[in-house]
């Protein structure tokens, strides 16, 4: 199976949940257009699987994607 990005999430302000958007800009040594961590040179694009959000929810935590303050969210990587 080929690993794929599920979600792509963002937030103007650091410390917050990011919201899900249908496109974001990459933008090469800064990150996400728009996004707080963009520029940050230790966070400029983070990843999350949707596998581990899936094992969370199953311990009976109500979490969707960009509750984990990640950029994008992955499958079968």
């Amino acid at each position: 199976m080929m690993g794929k990005i599920v979600s792509i999430n963002i937030s103007t302000q650091r410390g917050r949940k990011k919201k899900p958007v249908d496109s974001a800009t990459l933008i090469e040594n800064y990150g996400i257009e728009g996004d707080a961590h963009a520029g940050d040179p230790l966070r400029q694009i983070s990843l999350l699987s949707s596998e581990e959000i899936e094992e969370i929810k199953l311990r009976g935590l109500n979490v969707n994607y960009g509750d984990f303050a990640e950029n994008t969210t992955t499958v079968g990587i």
